[in-house]
This record gives C-alpha cells, sequence and structure tokens, in this order.
C-alpha cells in the first residue's frame, strides 16, 4: 500500500507516536473542531464486538456463542420505528435493479476514495480476485436489510447485520499483524464505519435521484431512519449516526474535508469493481456478455456520469470523451415509469413486487 507508515515505534518514538495517532498521516489536516473530532474518532473501533472476537480466536466461545451474546447486548433503542422504516424500505425495493446499479456503479466507488479505509480489504488480499464475490455479498445484505421488517430483532436483515459487526471485529484482528496505525488510524475504525454507512442511505438516495427516481420526504427518513439502525445495531457511536439528510450531509463533508487523496489500492478496487465484479453479477441476470469490452465501457460511462469526471479521474477510470449521455437516457426512462406511478396509485403494489422480486435474483447472483 502507498500510504504508508512506520509499524511499530521504540520508546523514544512516544511523542512522535501521539502526535501521529492524533494525526494520521493518510488524511488531511484538521481545519476545525469536527474535522478534528473525525480523527479521533478513526482511532476508535468496537469495543464490544473486538472483545467477542477475541474470545472466538481464542476458541474461549465458539461463533454461535460469539454471535448469542452479541445479540443479547443489543436491546433496540427506543427510538428505532419499524414502521417509518417500512416506508423507506419500500422506496429502496421499489427500484429494483437500479438500486443495485447505484450502489455498484455510484455509491460503492465514493467509498473508495478513502486511502486508509480500503487498507483492509488490501491485506485481506480480497481486492481484486474475489471482487465478483465480494458485491455479491454486499448485494445480499442490502437485500435483507431493506426488506420490509428486516431490522426486527431476529429477522434476516437483523441477523446478517449483527454476523458483519462479528466479521468486522475479526477482520480487526488479522488486519493489525500488519497494520500501520500513524498512517491508518485503527482498521474498521468509527470514522469509516460511518462514512460506509452513509454510502448506502445517503449516497443511494442521491444516486437514485440522479437517474429520476422521485423519493417523498416521508421516504427519505423513513430510508435514513432504517440505516441510523443498521448502524447502531453494527456499533457505530451515536455520534455519528444520522436521523436527517442534512445530518447525512454535514457528516459526509467530514469525510471528504478529512480523507487523503485516493492511491493505488483505490484505483485497483474501483476497477476491479466495474471490470469485473458489475459485468459478472449482471451478466447472470441478463443476456449479456461480461467478457465485452463494449459492456465494460458502458458501465464506465455511467458510473462516471453519477460520479462526475473529476471523481472519476481520482479513481483512475478511462478517460471518457463526449457527452455522457446515457445517464440523461435512464433519466428519461425512470422519469416515465415515475410519473405513471404518481398518476396511478395501483401501480406502485405492481411496482414494488416487481422491484423486490428483481432484488432478491440481484441478491442470489453470487
Amino acid at each position: 500500500p502507498s500510504c504508508g507508515g512506520r509499524t511499530g515505534p521504540g520508546p523514544a518514538d512516544s511523542l512522535s507516536t501521539l502526535r501521529a495517532m492524533a494525526h494520521p498521516s493518510c488524511f488531511r489536516p484538521p481545519a476545525s473542531a469536527a474535522q478534528r473530532r473525525y480523527l479521533e474518532l478513526v482511532q476508535h473501533t468496537d469495543p464490544l464486538a473486538d472483545e467477542l472476537a477475541s474470545a472466538l480466536m481464542q476458541s474461549r466461545l465458539t461463533r454461535e456463542q460469539a454471535l448469542s451474546e452479541l445479540k443479547a447486548a443489543l436491546t433496540p433503542p427506543v427510538w428505532v420505528d419499524l414502521g417509518r422504516q417500512r416506508l423507506g424500505c419500500e422506496a429502496f425495493q421499489r427500484t429494483g435493479l437500479l438500486g443495485g446499479v447505484v450502489l455498484a456503479l455510484y455509491a460503492l466507488p465514493l467509498g473508495y476514495l478513502s486511502p486508509a479505509g480500503t487498507k483492509p480489504l488490501a491485506l485481506s488480499g480480497r481486492l481484486v480476485e474475489q471482487a465478483p464475490r465480494r458485491l455479491g455479498e454486499t448485494n445480499r445484505f442490502l437485500f435483507e436489510v431493506t426488506r420490509p421488517g428486516g431490522m426486527a430483532p431476529g429477522a434476516p436483515g437483523h441477523e446478517i447485520t449483527v454476523k458483519v459487526r462479528l466479521m468486522h471485529a475479526v477482520a480487526r484482528i488479522h488486519c493489525r499483524r500488519a497494520w500501520q496505525p500513524q498512517a491508518w488510524g485503527q482498521p474498521i475504525n468509527q470514522a469509516h464505519m460511518a462514512s460506509t454507512n452513509l454510502l448506502f442511505s445517503l449516497h443511494c438516495v442521491n444516486g437514485l435521484r440522479k437517474l429520476g427516481v422521485r423519493w417523498s420526504p416521508e421516504e427519505v427518513e423513513g430510508y435514513l431512519h432504517l440505516w441510523r439502525d443498521v448502524g447502531w445495531t453494527l456499533g457505530i457511536q451515536d455520534e455519528l449516526l444520522c436521523s436527517t439528510e442534512a445530518e447525512a450531509r454535514l457528516v459526509w463533508s467530514l469525510v471528504r474535508a478529512c480523507e487523503g487523496a485516493p492511491d493505488t489500492d483505490c484505483r485497483e478496487l474501483a476497477r476491479a469493481l466495474v471490470e469485473q465484479a458489475v459485468p459478472a453479477t449482471l451478466a447472470s441476470l441478463l443476456p449479456l456478455d461480461a467478457g465485452d469490452p463494449r459492456f465494460v465501457k458502458l458501465l464506465y460511462r455511467l458510473s462516471t456520469a453519477l460520479l462526475g469526471r473529476e471523481t472519476a479521474a481520482l479513481l483512475g477510470y478511462p478517460t471518457q470523451t463526449g457527452p455522457l449521455l446515457i445517464a440523461p437516457l435512464l433519466r428519461l426512462l425512470v422519469g416515465g415509469v415515475e410519473s405513471v406511478r404518481h398518476s396511478a396509485p395501483r401501480s406502485n403494489d405492481w411496482l414494488l413486487s416487481l422491484g423486490s422480486s428483481m432484488n432478491e435474483r440481484l441478491a442470489e447472483a453470487t
């Protein structure tokens, strides 16, 4: 990894170590109190899950026992409202395959802008070779969480979220063998868990809007409420959980102000996603040739249109010349469907059924 640092200071380095931990080298210098707090949070992880993962790795607990203890500690907060979540779940499920495309070509690449945030994947050896499998696992998680009632205790979405939390803690243990905290903060830390949560919440809303999907204020509120619940279940601290779109945009602005420039790992992840994972997934659902370079070029053009040319260049995308017409064409198509949905309310149920069926197929396309 190119954004490096020393792996372990000696006693004489203690002062420089403290300074480096306050401002790891993969991050920009803080310019406000909020940015300083963000950099503090890159040193914080998840003590509850970390303790259970340590017991699991030392064979003091089985995986089932560790999950059981973790679930027993998760009494839902009083603010959780499954009825509000249902509005957001149905709005997302209604978008069908479009939601998966937005996740893969817009939201996830935004996460790859963070050099420190990509290091757990880089060190795991899953950077490129397992990109299709990684996207499949993400699609399954998204499908289960966004099913109406999916985050009720004991429901599939809640169960898979608890498993992801324990998996993150186990991954931290494996990462630390080659980890560089003075450069990267802590692995899978509070700040990066919160920024990832925003990819699934704020940026799925943003990306779908870019393609013509109309969210009502109540649907946006319900969808963000869902991901506030998911974030809490994943062990994200309350100060990083967003109740409104304005709060989500504020936290994302901190992410972009503090994270350093993308490095080689970031660009390799982005390319593996667009060139391997997305084509393989879509080809398993549609009559498409995943290896056709014209198809991959079309994906790059759509992703560039969603991200913007500047962001696409940071991620190492091939330069796209000429007007990016694919996004406006999709907006026209989606806008027509949305007009029908609003003028004929009964069509909403049909679109929800169709979208949910497509999402289930997407979740199984691994």
